[in-house]
Order: C-alpha cells, then structure tokens, then sequence
C-alpha cells in the first residue's frame, strides 16, 4: 500500500512537471476584435500581393523588353509569389481564425506547410537565380548567351523545383523535419497550439535554412558586390574620359544608367535581408532553445517572409524599368 501510494505521487509529480511544461508553449488568446483587426491588415497584404504579380506577369509579357532568360525567370519568381498570395497567405488567416488543425486534421497542416516551404524557398532561389543573370548581363556581357541560354534556363529551372520539392513534401509529409525534437515538447507544442504550427528539428532547420538561404544569400551578396564594383568601374572610367560633360550633367542633376543600377541593387538586396533575414535567424535559435521563441515574434517574422512575395513584384516594376538591366 505505502509503495502504491509512493508511485501515484511520483506520477503527479510527473505530470505536473508536463503540464508546467506545456505551459511554456501556450499560444497567447486574442479578442475577436484583435484578430479582425490582425488579419483584415494581412488581408490588405495578401491583396496587394495577389494584384502587383498578376501586374508583373502581364506587363513582363505583354512589352517584352527583356532577354529570355530574364523574361522567364521574372515572370517564374511573380508566378512563385502569386502562389503564395492565393494559396499561403490565406490558409494561414483562415487558420488563425478557424484552427484548421483541428477542423481538418495534422494531415492537412503538414500538406500546407510543405508548400510554404516549397514556394517560399522558391522564391528565394529564383531572386538568387536573377541576380546572376544580372551579374553576367553586366560583368560577362560577351558570354551572356552562352551563360543565360534556353539549355541554361531549363536547367536551372529543374533543379529549383526538384530541390525546393524534396525539401518540402519529400521531407515534412513523412515527419522527418520533427527528427531531434524531444517528444514530450513536441506533444505540449501541438497540444497547446491553436493552429497549424511549423515546429522543425534543429537539424532539419539548419540544413534548410543553408540552403534555402544563407548560402543563396551569400551567393546574392558576392554577385552584387561584383556587379556593383563593375558598375562603379564603368562609371569612373566614363568620367574620366568623359571629363567636363559628365561633370555637367551631374551637376544639371541627370543621374547616370549606372547610378540606377547601383540604386536597384541596394533597394532590391536590402529588401531581400530585410524580409527573410529575421525568419531564418528565429528558425534556427529555436530549435537550441527548446522552441521557446515568443508567438508573437514567430508570427511577425514569419509574415513579414511572406511580404517578400509583394514586395519583389513592386520594386521590379518601380525599379526595373528604369535601370535597365538585362534588356535586349
């Protein structure tokens, strides 16, 4: 009797120390008018999101100024985020509404959130993808066809979509992103939320994320610094042949071709660190410290990836026609 009595107190030392735990993992409760107030703003950005590519698409098609690979790849990336403003963006305010986890099942999550991953790592490498066509276009002018051809584009684009589909549907479906996570945070985690939550193993964020981003932004980092060194080259070497005209006409206040392209690639990178920088440094702390990362801040950096997918269509049709890069 005594040993009976021993056991069934260490189980409720047990289960409380679990349910202190979950506690740990708990989604904060929002008011009606806060949510409708929350997602009516992530609303106005899913719309802004799904009318700026359908914009781009149509104006990249219908004046084709650019070469073909450009051409393709730039209506693939707005095709990529128009994806994400019908299909991502809404699932994830409905879900915050209705906790489609429940009404639908983990299934139905998991399905979801491989093509969260799949378009949005898509996104990213095709914004890789463009910027070395424009590092060819402007540094590698004579081997530009060779480079940027039909065999080219085809090939880059297979591989994106095989890449970014492994990582996602052939990965998360399964169950093998959870790999690492202990179980019993893994159970409070689900328990406790009151949506179709992303809770991925640390090796599984670490390997996605160098992937997904930290090496494409490198990549996108090292292309710029050379075209923007090449673009500061040609300027300087006009001048100096140039002299007493150019000197006019930055005092008239004419900025060169070569200023624009210098201003798109700042505007167009510090954009893209911007958005997905927070998201990807949050994903990976999480998983070393026990996936205690605030709801909030998960959800801010989270949307604010997604406004990377409005954000490409409305500099490029701001910025890109104006500096020029990679037209016929």
């Amino acid at each position: 009797m005594e040993r009976m009595v021993s056991k069934s107190n260490i189980s409720n030392v047990a289960n409380k120390t679990q349910t202190d735990i979950c506690l740990d993992y708990s989604a904060p409760d929002l008011t009606e008018t806060s949510k409708v107030l929350i997602y009516g703003f992530l609303m106005i950005v899913m719309a802004l999101t799904i009318a700026l590519n359908i914009t781009l698409i149509v104006k990249i098609n219908l004046n084709p100024k650019h070469k073909l690979f450009t051409r393709f790849f730039l209506t693939s990336l707005a095709s990529v985020d128009l994806g994400v403003g019908l299909i991502i963006m809404p699932f994830n305010i409905a879900d915050g509404f209705y906790d489609l986890r429940h009404l639908f099942g983990t299934k139905t999550c998991a399905l979801f959130n491989s093509m969260d991953v799949m378009l949005s790592t898509s996104s990213i490498l095709h914004l890789g993808i463009l910027t070395y066509d424009r590092y060819i276009a402007l540094c590698k002018t004579l081997s530009y066809g060779i480079k940027c051809n039909k065999k080219s584009m085809k090939i880059f684009f297979c591989l994106n979509w095989i890449l970014v589909t492994i990582m996602s549907f052939g990965i998360i479906l399964p169950g093998y992103h959870e790999s690492g996570i202990d179980y019993i945070v893994l159970n409070c985690i689900y328990s406790s939320a009151n949506s179709c939550v992303h809770v991925f193993g640390v090796y599984y964020a670490l390997i996605t994320s160098v992937i997904s981003f930290f090496l494409p932004g490198v990549l996108i980092i090292c292309f710029n610094i050379r075209v923007f060194k090449h673009v500061r080259f040609q300027s300087q070497y006009r001048r100096n042949i140039l002299g007493i005209k150019i000197r006019k006409m930055i005092r008239t206040g004419r900025e060169s071709q070569s200023m624009r392209v210098a201003r798109t690639i700042a505007v167009l990178t510090g954009c893209f660190f911007l958005c997905w920088l927070p998201f990807f440094i949050v994903n990976v702390i999480s998983g070393f410290i026990r996936y205690k990362v605030p709801f909030t801040l998960e959800f801010i950096v989270l949307w604010l990836g997604y406004c990377n997918s409005a954000m490409n269509p409305l500099l490029y049709l701001l910025l890109e026609g104006k500096s020029c890069i990679g037209k016929s």
